[in-house]
């Protein structure tokens, strides 16, 4: 089994990126070793100048590579976070708004209740009075 297969290995990407990264940072390494020991002759100088300054502007690239830090990734991460941050924040001020609901609507049943008992209480007192206390019918 080939680990380089993509067929095979979902992940053989990354790893060939970062075996190209860490490649190239052996490579800047080993010229910066070369160059500590050994002196450049005139006519090569701006041809190896440049190859340099080519190889030292990727470095950056090679060290998230290797740290595995990708700027895209990163802000597509930074983006679906801001999006879910949204979501929670609307999902809140949702919950605050049924919360009151809830409580005006136990409100307006305590009132019913109250208002409800008050008339039956009072229709029971009006039975209980006609009942025992029937009214007088005065005829002069």
């Amino acid at each position: 089994m080939n680990i380089f297969d993509p067929k095979h290995n979902g992940n053989a990407k990354e790893i060939r990126h970062y075996l190209g990264a860490l490649f190239v940072f052996v490579l800047v390494v080993l010229i910066l070793y070369y160059l500590t020991k050994y002196t450049i002759p005139k006519e090569n100088s701006q041809i190896v100048n440049t190859l340099i300054g080519m190889i030292a502007a990727s470095i950056a690239m090679v060290i998230s590579s290797i740290t595995g830090a990708k700027p895209d990734e990163l802000n597509s991460l930074k983006g679906q976070l801001e999006k879910k941050e949204n979501q929670i924040d609307l999902l809140i001020r949702e919950k605050d708004r049924l919360e009151s609901m809830i409580i005006n609507l136990q409100g307006q049943i305590l009132e019913n209740y109250d208002n409800t008992l008050d008339k039956v209480l009072l229709s029971q007192t009006i039975t209980h009075d006609l009942k025992n206390n029937p009214p007088k019918n005065s005829k002069k």
